[in-house]
């Protein structure tokens, strides 16, 4: 009864955020509830604009790419698998930058002076694959995302940070009316979501604290992609890790009821 409580308030709170503050976002390296949440030491949202427009420089080409630097974002809670819902235009497609050029896609962190220099062979990659995969000119905010995880993966960034990009595709379109062939490519952007978060799992890339909440969101994507067995077996593993938070337990409850009775959605 008192997790039950517990998760209630939580979910409660996060409901009644309706403007979140955060310092400028960077990639999460965990689906853990993030620390955007916090409002301490935020300002009213007549001192404070909610974002403000900056200006990057490509690493591939030299172009000018333009962005928002993100002070607060709008959210009406969050989803099952920690979504912020409602925030796809206030948060998450301004989380990355897209150079209208090439196409490199990247956070604030993956442009100069953060980012040094790129290897040659991933230039090369960028400059040849990049317009044959996907309409430069016609970006949809998820294509955005799949460019950033595949460029991670020509970088041979951390699996935990491509599943995050892959995760983040499906969370930009969320809430719209999507067609079948978007039905299809966000059933595509969770598998592959579910596949590098189940590799970085294994390879112990996640801090031993945050591993509940990762074995949880595996679950509640398979659940979603209906594996439903698989996504029972990742309820359950998350069920039994004895570090997990005490809010996660009625999740893991009421998601695994869902699957139990084939609930997709």
């Amino acid at each position: 009864m008192r997790r039950v409580i517990l998760f209630s308030v939580f979910v409660l709170l996060l409901a009644a955020l309706a403007l979140v503050y955060a310092e400028t976002p960077t990639p999460e390296p965990t689906p853990d509830v993030p620390a955007e949440l916090s409002t301490e030491g935020a300002t009213p949202t007549d001192r404070q604009p909610m974002a403000k427009k900056i200006e990057l420089v490509c690493p591939v080409d030299g172009e000018t790419v333009t962005g928002w630097e993100i002070a607060a974002f709008h959210t009406a809670g969050v989803d099952t698998d920690f979504c912020y819902l409602g925030a796809s235009e206030s948060f998450y497609q301004k989380l990355i930058f897209t150079c209208p050029k090439c196409g490199y896609t990247g956070y604030r962190e993956d442009f100069p002076p953060h980012l040094t220099k790129l290897p040659a062979k991933v230039v090369k990659k960028i400059k040849k694959k990049i317009p044959k995969l996907v309409n430069l000119e016609k970006l949809e905010p998820w294509d955005r995302y799949a460019i950033l995880a595949q460029i991670y993966i020509w970088r041979d960034k951390p699996n935990k940070d491509i599943g995050n990009a892959y995760v983040r595709a499906t969370y930009t379109m969320r809430g719209l009316a999507l067609g079948r062939n978007e039905i299809k490519q966000e059933r595509w952007l969770r598998e592959q979501a579910i596949k590098y978060l189940i590799k970085a799992s294994r390879r112990g890339e996640f801090p031993l604290n945050e591993v509940p909440q990762v074995k949880y969101l595996i679950a509640d994507l398979l659940r979603r992609n209906r594996h439903f067995k698989k996504a029972i077996s990742y309820y359950q593993d998350a069920a039994k890790l004895k570090n997990r938070p005490e809010w996660l337990d009625e999740m893991i409850i009421r998601q695994m009821a869902r699957a139990h009775a084939y609930d997709d959605s």
